[in-house]
């Protein structure tokens, strides 16, 4: 059945079933001019705001559409993430063509109400729209921390080491399998379809007293440089040091690139890079999934990655940049 035939109202009751997962915050949910919740005097509030567009942020040839919906939460649950937060509520607008089959949103739908649920999340409202374009998803999403500890990015000190959260370059490869059609890559394509944000680790690192957060959507340079900026410091990386998966050397071997650069300008992972006082480095080995890859160093604001030959270069901030001319 096409969304012409179903209507707005009708398609916002259909879909209003399993959106309220932690009832204590909600006062009202959707129905209402407005949703109302309820917070606590013991925490700052975070709020963050993605928007993926099909054809630029997603397409239906690389991905199923309950995989866009979980991948739409996973962006906007890793910016709460990269403040060492909680997500508590979100709100959703949707852009669709009339004409779209009510099925293919049923399933983005169940993508995006999975990750709620998952994570504890509301889902209070939004607004359905038609559009003559491509679909166009926006959710906004609604955290807190205890009052004063959101982690910064203009928080790096020097003598800081410089850490990441898993493997990066990770959905890059997935990409890169994709758009070539090859074999194998499992665990690289899943990384690309249904990233996981990683809320636990980020109050972890948060609650052990780290210095410094970015989550990494744009790259691992573009992420690095951001910190260096925002605290006015130099930071020097290992590149031997950086934790790539065995599937991004096989596609960097097959398409004859560098496999450190699916890390550093790929994108999309939805993992967290941070720094913390080196005091903290036997606690943050206890963590697991950490790897330390550089340390803060006084100088400019910049990146550096030392080569395994020991040259020196300097990553610019190359990320995926959506007002770039290539």
């Amino acid at each position: 059945m096409q969304l012409k035939d179903v209507g707005e109202f009708n398609f916002i009751r259909h879909i209003q079933e399993n959106t309220i997962n932690d009832a204590s915050t909600v006062i009202t949910g959707i129905g209402d001019d407005c949703a109302v919740y309820s917070t606590t005097d013991k925490t700052d509030q975070l709020i963050s705001t993605d928007t993926m567009v099909e054809g630029v942020h997603f397409s239906f040839h690389y991905m199923m559409p309950y995989d866009v919906g979980y991948r739409l939460m996973t962006a906007n649950l890793s910016d709460i993430a990269a403040m060492g937060g909680m997500p508590r509520q979100i709100v959703l607008s949707v852009a669709a063509p009339e004409h779209i089959d009510t099925a293919i949103l049923d399933e983005i739908y169940r993508g995006i109400k999975d990750q709620c649920k998952r994570y504890h999340l509301n889902i209070l409202g939004g607004d359905t729209v038609r559009t003559e374009g491509p679909m166009v998803w926006t959710v906004t999403i609604i955290g807190d921390v205890p009052t004063g500890t959101a982690i910064m990015r203009s928080g790096a000190k020097v003598g800081d080491a410089v850490g990441i959260t898993n493997y990066v370059g990770y959905a890059a490869t997935g990409l890169g399998a994709l758009s070539y059609n090859l074999e194998g890559y499992h665990m690289t394509k899943v990384g690309h379809q249904r990233p996981d944000p990683q809320i636990e680790l980020g109050q972890q690192l948060r609650q052990l007293g780290i210095h410094s957060m970015n989550d990494i959507s744009d790259g691992l340079g573009s992420e690095l440089n951001e910190i260096a900026t925002a605290s006015n410091v130099s930071i020097v990386i290992e590149e031997q040091a950086i934790p790539l998966h065995e599937e991004t050397y096989e596609l960097a071997q097959y398409l004859h690139t560098h496999p450190v650069d699916y890390a550093l300008y790929g994108g999309e992972d939805f993992q967290l890079v941070f720094t913390a006082p080196k005091s903290l480095l036997p606690e943050l080995q206890k963590l697991g999934g950490i790897t330390i890859i550089g340390e803060v160093v006084s100088g400019p604001s910049q990146v550096q990655l030392v080569t395994p030959d020991k040259m020196i270069k300097t990553i610019e901030a190359k990320g995926y940049n959506h007002f770039h001319e290539s």
